[in-house]
């Protein structure tokens, strides 16, 4: 007695094509590693040089290595200039510090005197020492007026004045406390004694 398959056991082994495998409880077929699905067949993936397989059913189905870049069907080496280095990406690079980028390459950063190198993308790569502040391309030493002294403020003149004295042009002038008051929490400013309150320049009584 000749024993027959099931009909639906027949169809599915007949619907896998070359180079694939079928999934788990006839929910269809897979493609093997290597191979891409194309018009309901399985087709060999060209890999080129410097490439891997990405084992994704679309696209190329590869990606390029680390240091190389695609280049329409290849993987070409990633043209990295002088005093740089590969970015974690594989595909970007990045100047060394002391370095910033221009026209495609790593040129020096230049560092007026009195400035040393910040290693930030701002102000050309470089910062002024303490006691001055760049102005264009150079670091001009801060005037600090009497009574005052350096700020670390990136904006500002650079300085700010003692507790008890405000800034006036490029002065510090001695603040006006009034009678019966005391210098308030900042430089600038001065509060009534309690139970005296303000009235204009003055502390009164209520």
């Amino acid at each position: 007695m000749v024993a027959f398959l099931p009909a639906g056991a027949a169809t599915a082994e007949n619907t896998v094509p070359d180079n694939a495998t079928a999934n788990s409880y006839n929910t269809g077929w897979k493609c093997d590693d290597g191979f891409q699905e194309q018009d309901g067949a399985c087709a060999d993936i060209q890999l080129p040089d410097n490439a891997y397989l990405n084992n994704r059913s679309f696209g190329r189905g590869w990606v390029c290595m680390f240091g190389f870049e695609r280049v329409e069907e290849a993987c070409v080496p990633v043209d990295v200039p002088d005093h740089a280095y590969l970015e974690p990406s594989g595909v970007r690079w990045s100047c060394e510090r002391g370095y910033e980028a221009k026209d495609g390459k790593c040129v020096p950063v230049n560092v007026p005197e009195n400035g040393y190198l910040s290693g930030l993308s701002y102000n050309d790569g470089w910062a002024c020492e303490r006691g001055y502040k760049a102005e264009r391309d150079r670091c001009v030493e801060i005037p600090v007026p009497e009574h005052g002294y350096l700020s670390s403020a990136r904006s500002g003149p650079g300085w700010k004045c003692e507790r008890g004295y405000i800034a006036s042009g490029d002065k510090c002038v001695v603040l006006n406390v009034p009678e019966n008051a005391h210098l308030g929490y900042t430089e600038e400013n001065w509060e009534c004694n309690k139970p005296y309150i303000q009235r204009g320049d003055v502390c009164e009584l209520p």
